[in-house]
């Protein structure tokens, strides 16, 4: 399963886009220094704290020590308003040895909370003029949240608020301001990468009936695709070795899938074995389902939520086959 570390992406994102605040500091000669103001990932409490140094630390002139900034995620809500076709299918890619794809993204606002302190009212205005421009009405990021997309997701920023606290202290000229700009960003979630491996090699059977009440099993061999998707150079020999071929899986089927319990049954074909002779296998793969009982090509399973379900057939040969299906709700 790939992580696409989605998150992460969005933090990356931001963090790179307030990078670039600075402050300006005017010396006693007249020249003006400008400071960048460093910012990072870190917890509400921990902004406030800035590495446990004290209020005199904080005031006491040294501007290695402030102003600084830290960003945190405070929510996340489902944008119901964005929800599109679950069961579509994006970012599909073909290589040589398989195709990839992945099922339409979840949309899902996320806020962050943009914290700097800084030392004085002077240093807070010259910050807030700087962010409160970016945002008419909102700032687009073009960010690769995603694995295996064919190019970046453009995704809107918002600027909710802007608060401001102050500790004011008599005894001391300067005094500590707290801005927070609260920051609104329209994202999605991402489902795993699905993979689906490619054919290279497929054997044919048919069943002819000569008029008796019995069949004979045939193969068809040695079929060519051409270009232009004709068959060249087949031929229909017969089987005489029926033990060789393992059952044929078609489809897991369910009447109306609904939450609860379901009856599912699967689509076969062996006309070497009556259905007694075949022993049948159900599991659920992943998901919120759990099997309650079987019944040979049939099963009842109680369905909470998307899951996965498998049937292996066994004839009395020894060969099987397999098949897996998806089930979305």
């Amino acid at each position: 399963m790939i992580h696409h570390n989605t998150i992460r992406k969005y933090v990356a994102a931001l963090l790179d886009t307030f990078n670039d605040i600075e402050v300006q500091y005017t010396l006693s000669d007249g020249t003006v220094k400008s400071r960048n103001v460093p910012i990072k990932y870190s917890s509400k409490e921990k902004s406030h704290e800035f590495d446990n140094h004290t209020t005199q630390q904080l005031l006491s002139g040294n501007y290695n020590i402030l102003p600084r900034a830290n960003i945190a995620l405070s929510t996340l809500a489902k944008a119901d308003s964005r929800v599109t076709n679950k069961n579509l299918k994006i970012n599909t890619a073909a290589s040589e040895e398989k195709f990839e794809y992945m099922y339409n993204s979840v949309p899902y606002t996320f806020t962050f909370e943009l914290t700097v302190q800084c030392r004085g009212m002077n240093e807070a205005t010259m910050i807030i003029e700087q962010i409160a421009p970016l945002f008419n009405p909102t700032i687009n990021i073009d960010i690769w949240d995603g694995e295996n997309l064919n190019e970046p997701t453009r995704i809107p920023v918002k600027l909710l608020d802007i608060g401001i606290e102050t500790e004011e202290y008599e005894e001391l000229s300067s005094n500590i301001v707290t801005i927070n700009f609260g920051i609104e960003l329209t994202g999605n979630f991402y489902q795993p990468i699905k993979e689906i491996h490619r054919i290279k090699k497929f054997k044919m059977l048919i069943n002819e009936t000569p008029g008796d009440g019995y069949f004979d099993r045939k193969s068809i061999l040695g079929w060519d695709v051409e270009d232009d998707g004709t068959l060249q150079n087949g031929e229909i020999v017969s089987v005489d070795y029926t033990e060789k071929f393992p059952p044929s899986i078609l489809s897991i089927n369910v009447s109306n899938l609904s939450v609860g319990e379901n009856e599912f049954f699967v689509l076969f074909d062996d006309k070497d074995n009556k259905l007694n002779e075949l022993n049948f296998e159900w599991n659920v793969i992943y998901g919120g389902a759990t099997i309650i009982s079987k019944d040979l090509d049939k099963c009842i399973v109680n369905v909470e939520s998307d899951f996965e379900l498998e049937v292996v057939i066994t004839d009395i040969y020894g060969n099987y086959s397999s098949l897996s299906r998806e089930f979305i709700l």
